[in-house]
């Protein structure tokens, strides 16, 4: 399996699984010029690894038992282990993914990421609610 570490300052992060290093990417914290490297390879700017910012804007899937109350599973066929149900088929969230800038960039601490971002706090909140329904 492929691990990711991160350059931050003067250490080192990781070992990081892709989904990890993806996280990263979207909350700000790896940007085009931070360095990263693959296994053992040499340190390399983000920006230098192909897909790598778009992979992490593309919508992710998380799935859960449809038996059991905000039990996230594996993507079928999998297993719940709560209720130890084989499953064929899950209930689905869709996330829509956007990179996120780091606190550290944002030129005015506070201020409005625009309507974009508003309109997926809310989409998420009315998600959220429909779902515990």
């Amino acid at each position: 399996m492929t691990a990711w570490f991160v350059k931050r300052e003067n250490e080192e992060v990781g070992p990081l699984r892709p989904a990890d290093l993806l996280d990263l990417v979207r909350d700000g914290s790896v940007r085009p010029e931070t360095m990263i490297r693959k296994n053992d390879s040499s340190w390399f700017s983000a920006d230098s690894v192909g897909g790598l910012f778009e992979a992490a804007r593309r919508p992710t899937i998380e799935h859960y038992c449809p038996h059991c109350e905000n039990v996230r599973v594996a993507a079928p066929p999998s297993t719940c282990p709560k209720c130890d149900q084989n499953l064929t088929n899950t209930r689905q969230r869709i996330i829509e993914n956007s990179l996120s800038k780091s606190s550290r960039t944002t030129k005015e601490p506070g201020a409005s990421q625009g309507p974009a971002l508003s309109a997926r706090r809310w989409l998420q909140k009315r998600v959220g609610k429909d779902s515990s329904n």
